[in-house]
């Protein structure tokens, strides 16, 4: 059931939205580690974005407040929460690695490294989260648009409808502040720990049925 006041996104979006969603994470921890270099990461993480909003198109829903697009929330339906090798490909895998590899910044970690970090997060979800439900991958506003209530706008509609459908809403944060408003909303804090071989700490919360 689709959420008729928001827009849902579709391919023809996804130039836009990847641009939105730079803009969003840009000063994100892991968007950060990532993508060290400032100039590199505002060039090379658009790839990254629309890899991962091309997934939610195909197998979940991406929704926006309006056409305009002031920012996006990807939601991922159960049974679909994690993404296997061949659904990875399809949704633009190697274009997104042949990008991320042209950093030039000597910071830039070993694809194989990122690949391990990115994994750790996944496997900590499923861990964590062995039942069916849905998945908040991610949300991010346009910083021209935040405070302006976009971020609930696409939040408490789906949480609605999601209860009614009986499903928990997973979703992670590396930002402690946001940890108090998704408790606001609901969720409860199950798991706080620092990514191996990182600095950077990894909030899982969980909104239960």
């Amino acid at each position: 059931m689709i959420i008729k006041d928001l827009y849902l996104l579709t391919k023809k979006d996804l130039k836009k939205a990847s641009l939105v969603l730079t803009r969003a994470f840009h000063n994100d921890p892991l968007i950060c580690l990532i993508y060290p270099d400032e100039e590199e990461r505002r060039t090379y993480s658009p790839f990254l974005w629309e890899y991962l909003l091309r997934d939610g198109i195909r197998c979940g829903e991406v929704y926006a407040p309006t056409s305009n697009i002031e920012g996006t929330s990807k939601w991922l339906p159960p049974h679909k929460e994690h993404m296997s090798f061949w659904r990875s490909l399809r949704s633009g895998a190697l274009k997104m690695g042949r990008m991320l590899s042209m950093q030039k910044d000597e910071r830039v970690l070993p694809i194989r490294k990122i690949e391990e970090i990115t994994k750790h997060i996944t496997d900590l979800h499923k861990e964590l989260v062995k039942k069916p439900h849905w998945y908040l991958a991610n949300i991010g506003i346009d910083p021209e648009h935040q405070g302006k209530g976009y971020g609930s706008k696409l939040i408490k509609p789906m949480l609605e409808r999601i209860e009614r459908e009986k499903y928990p809403v997973f979703l992670e944060t590396n930002f402690e502040g946001n940890v108090a408003l998704y408790e606001h909303l609901g969720f409860k804090l199950i798991d706080e720990r620092i990514i191996p071989e990182t600095n950077i700490t990894n909030w899982a919360m969980l909104k239960d049925i």
